[in-house]
């Protein structure tokens, strides 16, 4: 079995076992996140999922990410009261043995990085203790715990970490919150450990002073549906955390390199390494006819002398998951840190293809009363028929896509809120109770993509076709190339 054979395998495992465990803290959150919308209209945000689908992918992403879903106003509710914490850390013992800890973070523990808090608050019966956090500029992580010494079951409804002097951290989107137990609610009596992560701007300086937040409900019928603070306990802990505290060990490789790929030019911005992780700031041009979703299979490969350091698989950074950025231009590959010590003689990074479309074909055209597609980007795009247990209600439609060379993507389509007729009026599109989404993998690397839309029930009698603009869509063009970043012979 080849290393990516046995990732992807591992991966796999590791999703459906989440998916098994969470489907009940989903039930959870959907019944609290209810709640609070018919309690208080807040701004919408977006969740979207790849991998199982949207009801599987969502469970997974609950066990170990959460995602802040606002909550009424934090100011009403009692403060909570912070003092020196007496927790043991044991040297983040109970960290350093989960199995699923995210690489930074390992790495991190391993180098003995994490800088020790000490720092608690308690409020109605519950009390946080953060024990620990690092950062190095780019990613900050916080670890806690939270004991509840109430009679009730808790969650966590929402948290942040808050920048002193900084109104609006840009840190709520992307920001994640991992647990090393099978499951989120804290039993009464019980003490939970947590992660708490998010991505920091490279261009933004960030005090020392920072507040750390979290808001636990009681998880009863009537809590969850409640849009009353009454059942909700909000901790603040603040602390000093150096966004600088590894600078030293930094090193930054300023680069005007652009890789080009089908045509398409992706410039290579610097590469910075830190002892947690290795950054590659990436920015596409905005001259290139095609839109660029993800390069497939990116590689980062250093040379010393005779030894030769390749990192694969970076997580990636960008606007659809960040607020790091405020468009799709740039982005960031973040692969494992480097092991090299030393100043490479040379740097290269290299990609096997893009996920592209052309920008003037970013659409699919459907006429309803043919029920007939008219134009799709790239291959393998089907109307299909709805089936009755599909459940489609009126005007809605359903397509799926057969994709190959998929082993490396990330899914799936993601359409666009709005649609126009054949006459240019627009609308909006209508929610539905029975669409879905899912993206699923074979071993031989295809895929399929499955997804639905809905028009809306009187989009029959619109003049036909119909247009939905595509704001994400899976097309890969496979061709390899490299560019080098970094030569001592230069």
């Amino acid at each position: 079995m080849t290393e990516k054979e046995e990732r992807i395998l591992h991966k796999n495992i590791d999703e459906m076992q989440q998916n098994v465990e969470a489907i009940q803290e989903m039930k959870i959150y959907n019944a609290m996140k209810k709640g609070i919308v018919e309690g208080k209209k807040r701004e919408k945000r977006r969740i979207y999922t790849t991998g199982m689908g949207v009801v599987a992918a969502a469970a997974v992403a609950l066990l170990f990410t959460y995602s802040t879903i606002g909550l009424p106003n934090k100011g009403v509710a009692q403060p909570s009261v912070q003092s020196a914490s007496t927790k043991n850390t044991d040297n983040f013992k109970a960290y350093r043995s989960f199995s699923r800890l995210e690489p930074a973070l390992a790495s991190a523990l391993e180098q003995n990085l994490v800088v020790p808090v000490g720092q608690s608050a308690e409020n109605k019966g519950y009390r946080i203790d953060v024990t620990g956090a690092v950062t190095d500029g780019r990613k900050v992580y916080v670890l806690y715990s939270v004991q509840n010494n109430t009679d009730e079951v808790v969650i966590h409804a929402d948290f942040e970490l808050q920048f002193e002097g900084i109104q609006e951290s840009p840190l709520h989107k992307g920001a994640s919150l991992s647990m090393l137990a099978s499951e989120s609610r804290i039993q009464p009596g019980q003490s939970m450990d947590f992660i708490y992560s998010t991505n920091l701007s490279p261009t933004v300086k960030y005090p020392k002073k920072v507040n750390y937040n979290i808001i636990l409900t009681e998880t009863s019928d009537k809590a969850l549906l409640s849009s009353s603070n009454k059942y909700r306990t909000s901790l603040d802990v603040a602390f000093e955390l150096d966004p600088d505290m590894l600078k030293a060990q930094e090193r930054m490789l300023d680069t005007d390199g652009t890789l080009r790929v089908d045509g398409q030019k992706i410039r290579v911005n610097q590469v910075q390494y830190t002892p947690l992780s290795t950054y590659v700031d990436l920015e596409y041009n905005q001259n290139n006819d095609k839109q660029i979703f993800q390069l497939i299979n990116p590689v980062l490969i250093s040379k010393k002398g005779d030894t030769v350091e390749k990192l694969y698989y970076p997580d990636i950074i960008n606007f659809d998951n960040s607020e790091v950025y405020t468009d799709n231009s740039k982005f960031t590959l973040v692969f494992k840190n480097s092991k090299g010590s030393q100043q490479p003689d040379s740097v290269t990074l290299k990609a096997f293809g893009i996920s592209a479309v052309e920008k003037d074909q970013m659409k699919i055209v459907v006429d309803l009363n043919k029920y007939q597609l008219i134009e799709a980007p790239g291959t393998g795009l089907e109307l299909v028929t709805p089936k009755q247990e599909n459940n489609v209600e009126e005007g809605e439609i359903l397509l799926i896509r057969n994709i190959e060379n998929a082993q490396y993507l990330e899914g799936s389509t993601r359409l666009a809120e709005t649609f126009t007729d054949a006459k240019g009026k627009v609308y909006n599109r209508a929610p539905s109770t029975s669409s879905f989404s899912s993206y699923t993998t074979s071993k031989d690397g295809s895929a399929v993509n499955e997804f639905g839309y809905n028009f809306g029930a009187e989009a029959k009698n619109y003049p036909q076709p119909l247009t939905i603009t595509l704001e994400k869509y899976t097309n890969p063009i496979m061709e390899t190339q490299a560019v080098e970043l970094y030569s001592i012979n230069r």
